[in-house]
């Protein structure tokens, strides 16, 4: 097996008569990994992390410092990671799919040339903050950071103008799908069908920060490699997870019609906004970062959903270490991901669009090579995924 093969999950469906019949997912590969970190040094161990778990770096970085110091600083560079990868996910794998529109074509239409930009702008501002990738200059020492919602105006303006096409807060409050505007409300008309597909998993965890009104114990993780359950179920994480604590459309549709694809899209806009509008003005002194022997259990919502880290320090060198990512509870076999195709209607197995969405709306760490077999013969095979 090559590297290549272990930087995927692979999701073999099966098509018969215009709907999947059956679908075996993978799990995630890339477990383990963390057993590297075994007898680093814990007081320097912020420096490597977010290089070797750089998809969601901040993330990764926030759940490890965590227990040990302030976060306001990470925090912030978390909420930017998760904004940055929100906002582009629609231009880079809903749009492309759905109109067939150069402007919305990507990587080079107009659309997603814009939102690239926003992105650079978000970059920037996360290197003001803590020095260049992987942005961790602020626990290297005393370090004034200085940051003002004014500063995030052309993240805010490209979402009202373009994505939203209304105010954050008006779009926060929106309770029905016929009230959305702008790019969201062309990526209803076109993919509104979705809405009754209703195939997926009931199960949902959300283990906390940045959301609230969440019960998690870590003692109902029961994790045997490949596949993780919570409670002895099977459960999805991600933005339609994260959005059901909080927001009433996401909450309605999904009484209504169950889970979707369109609404595990609307869900992650609705977190990116919700995020930007709680950011505030930072004015800060940071300290350089200590840590502390002991066991510990840390966990945060991160873009792809719950994130836990697991680790002990010992003379101060780290002497245990586990990470459970997203993706292995998304990827778990007779998980989210299956769940989430296993009847999907699909109209052309040779381009099986309904599954792209489907797989692209759950989001994996890593790319998903869907082979897809028609009465058991293969007929195409996709990779999903890894960019955002």
């Amino acid at each position: 097996m090559s590297l290549y093969d272990l930087e995927i999950i692979d999701l073999d469906v099966n098509i018969r008569d215009g709907k999947v019949v059956s679908a075996k997912c993978s799990g995630n590969k890339v477990r383990g990994f963390e057993k590297a970190f075994t007898g680093k040094d814990a007081k320097t161990l912020y420096e490597v992390l977010p290089r070797v778990l750089a998809t969601c770096s901040q993330s990764h970085l926030y759940v490890y410092v965590k227990p040990h110091t302030q976060t306001s600083i990470t925090e912030l560079l978390m909420f930017l990671e998760i904004i940055d990868s929100h906002m582009k996910h629609p231009y880079a794998y809903w749009f492309p799919h759905i109109i067939k529109d150069e402007k919305y074509s990507f990587p080079s239409g107009e659309k997603f040339r814009k939102v690239s930009l926003v992105s650079r702008k978000i970059k920037e501002i996360m290197e003001k903050i803590g020095g260049k990738w992987p942005h961790v200059d602020y626990l290297r020492g005393e370090k004034i950071v200085k940051i003002t919602k004014g500063e995030l105006r052309d993240i805010t303006s490209f979402m009202e103008s373009e994505l939203l096409g209304m105010s954050i807060e008006d779009f926060l409050n929106v309770k029905m799908l016929e009230e959305l505007s702008g790019d969201l409300k062309l990526m209803v008309e076109k993919s509104i069908d979705s809405l009754n597909w209703n195939f997926g998993l009931r199960n949902y965890l959300v283990v906390g920060f940045p959301f609230k009104n969440t019960e998690f114990d870590c003692n109902y993780i029961k994790d045997e490699g490949l596949e993780v359950s919570y409670k002895g179920k099977k459960v999805e994480v991600g933005p339609l997870a994260q959005a059901l604590t909080f927001d009433k459309l996401v909450k309605s549709y999904f009484n209504k019609y169950g889970p979707s694809p369109l609404l595990r899209e609307i869900s992650r806009i609705k977190v990116a906004v919700k995020l930007i509008s709680e950011i505030n003005d930072l004015d800060i002194n940071s300290e350089r970062f200590s840590i502390s022997d002991g066991n510990y259990v840390s966990f945060a919502e991160s873009i792809r959903g719950s994130l836990i880290h697991q680790y002990e320090i010992s003379n101060g060198k780290i002497s245990n270490y586990r990470i459970i990512q997203p993706t292995t509870f998304i990827a778990s076999p007779s998980g989210a991901l299956e769940s989430a195709v296993i009847g999907l209607p699909i109209k052309s197995a040779k381009d099986p669009v309904e599954l792209a969405l489907t797989v692209s709306s759950l989001d994996t760490c890593f790319v998903t090579r869907v082979r897809v077999f028609e009465n058991e013969k293969l007929v195409t095979t996709k990779r999903i995924g890894g960019f955002c």
